[in-house]
């Protein structure tokens, strides 16, 4: 084995302070940049940490619950379809007779009383589990994207 030289020596330590300030430049993530990108739009922080499977992941959660809100409020808007007839319906009203003169004829007999429930129309609960569902999947998939872009950029700090 021969032993270094001065120069040698010197040369080796230049390189590794060059390694070193390469290794911080870009092997280091900030936790910050990539806690900032992901609330900006889920799954860029976990993009910046070089985690694209998990970004997909996140995107597609989020994206899936603003359809999933869109839609609940949409058919709560609406209407929800029902089999065989359309989401807007028009409802026909009945005849009432008239003279020629276009006067109404009132008619005698008493008026059948609607219950309470026949007047209420029920509104099946889709729309609100869609809402409810789409706004979970949004809040919590955009938590726990800026949660784990942040832990993951001190986790490959520390490594």
């Amino acid at each position: 084995m021969a032993i270094l030289g001065e120069e040698e020596k010197k040369r080796i330590e230049e390189d590794e302070e060059i390694r070193t300030k390469v290794r911080l430049r870009f092997e280091q993530k900030s936790s910050g940049i990539a806690g900032v990108l992901s609330s900006v739009c889920p799954g860029l922080g976990q993009i910046y940490n070089g985690q694209v499977g998990k970004a997909s992941l996140y995107m597609s959660v989020v994206l899936i619950g603003i359809l999933l809100l869109s839609a609940g409020i949409y058919f709560q808007v609406k209407g929800m379809p029902v089999k065989g007839k359309p989401v807007a319906t028009v409802e026909e009203s009945e005849s009432v007779e008239m003279t020629e003169e276009g006067v109404v004829v009132e008619e005698k007999e008493a008026e059948k009383p609607v219950s309470s429930e026949q007047k209420k129309e029920k509104k099946p609960a889709t729309p609100v589990v869609l809402i409810i569902v789409g706004a979970a999947g949004c809040i919590l998939g955009w938590n726990y994207s800026v949660k784990d872009a942040i832990r993951s950029a001190k986790k490959i700090n520390t490594s």
